[in-house]
């Protein structure tokens, strides 16, 4: 896994994490509320921050505050090391930390949309920095948004590797 050079400094999603962290809330719910800063966000490619960021640049970020792992990879990196579960609509009452990866014809993960809630009727939600957004702006998206926008490539649900999320690894 080749990793993007990933500078650490104090970030508001940095304090936003430790903040969450001091009052016992889980790490995939911190992920998902990391990943729901991202709303708004100017899609930059490579980049991984709230000032600017792409697709896997959410994701890293969210994960890296998250778990204490600091990781910038693309998505394809995520999906083939990371995020290696297949997620299904049965997890039960404890939702993992997941993302939807969009393959391409060849199978490799091409985009990445971190999953950030789910509403009380059922609908998941995403967060989508990407440049195909009207806005260019990190957006929330449905499962139904996503696969009308990327309607060329395949959708999977995959779940973070448990001894990654847990720090055994």
């Amino acid at each position: 896994m080749k990793q993007r050079p990933y500078r650490i400094s104090t970030s508001s999603l940095q304090v936003i994490a430790e903040t969450l962290k001091e009052s016992s809330i889980s790490t995939p719910c911190i992920y998902r509320y990391l990943l729901k800063e991202f709303n708004g966000t100017p899609y930059k490619w490579g980049g991984s921050s709230l000032t600017g960021s792409d697709c896997s640049g959410s994701v890293c970020a969210a994960l890296s505050y998250a778990t204490g792992h600091f990781i910038r990879v693309t998505a394809d990196d995520l999906y083939a090391n990371l995020f290696t579960k297949p997620l299904t609509y049965n997890f039960g009452t404890k939702t993992p930390i997941s993302a939807a990866f969009f393959l391409d014809s060849a199978e490799k993960a091409v985009h990445v949309a971190g999953l950030c809630g789910i509403s009380a009727n059922g609908v998941w939600q995403f967060m989508n920095v990407s440049s195909s957004e009207r806005s260019k702006k990190g957006t929330f998206r449905t499962t139904d948004e996503l696969m009308l926008m990327y309607p060329h490539l395949k959708m999977e649900l995959r779940a973070l590797r448990e001894d990654y999320e847990y720090g055994h690894i």
